[in-house]
Order: structure tokens, then C-alpha cells, then sequence
């Protein structure tokens, strides 16, 4: 949790401090964590959306599926997913704590978790 709380504030500063950073010509740790969280963002959001949309194809009337014994399995298992994305992304902060590269690789693991469960669950979508 600590290390969360950190690499959260890291990312606030970073992002409110540098937000019109030419990631193209990025070449400061600040610079190159805003650009990465720029990114990042960008993914996040597709996540959303596609969570949002997979949710709204599982709320059709029942045809044949259980929409409603799906959809439940898919929120139980999102949840999961969402604490186990957090708690690797805490682990690989720590591994990386000692360097200035630790936000980054922060970042960069969310993004990696993010774009895997965008394919995932584009798999639900009906």
C-alpha cells in the first residue's frame, strides 16, 4: 500500500508539473514518467470503456446464455483482477525503489496489466 501511495503521488506531481512535455524529444526522468502516464491514461481508458461495454452486452435478456451468472463471474473476477494488477505493480516498484527508473517501470507494468485484460475481456464481448 505504501509503495502504491507513492508511485501515485510520483505520478500526480509528474503529471501536473509537466503536462505540455514533448514526449518525441523526452529526455528527463520527469519528462519520460509524464509521457509514460500520458500513455498510460490513453490505456486506461480503453480499459474502461471496454469493461463498460462487455458489461453492457452481458445485460441483454437471457437467449440461451446466463447473461446474469456471466456477468456476475466477470465483476467477481475484474475485482480479483484489479488487486492483483495493483499488488504486481507494488512488487515491481519495490524491485525498481532503489533507481530513478522505479516510476516508469510503475507505470509501465499497470499498462502492460491493462492492455492484456483489454484483450481478455474483449473475448466476453457478444
Amino acid at each position: 500500500m505504501r509503495c502504491t501511495l507513492l508511485a501515485l503521488a510520483t505520478v500526480s506531481i509528474v503529471t501536473l508539473s509537466h503536462a505540455k512535455v514533448d514526449c518525441k524529444k523526452a529526455m528527463t526522468t520527469l519528462d519520460i514518467n509524464a509521457c509514460a502516464q500520458a500513455d498510460f491514461e490513453v490505456v486506461e481508458k480503453k480499459l474502461n470503456d471496454t469493461y463498460r461495454r462487455v458489461m453492457k452486452s452481458l445485460s441483454k435478456p437471457d437467449e440461451g446464455l446466463a447473461y446474469a451468472e456471466i456477468k456476475k463471474g466477470l465483476i467477481e473476477a475484474q475485482r480479483a483482477w484489479v488487486v492483483f494488477r495493483q499488488k504486481d505493480c507494488d512488487a515491481y516498484y519495490t524491485l525498481h525503489a532503489s533507481g530513478t527508473i522505479r516510476t516508469v517501470m510503475y507505470i509501465g507494468c499497470m499498462q502492460n496489466h491493462a492492455e492484456q485484460r483489454i484483450k481478455a475481456l474483449e473475448e466476453y464481448a457478444l
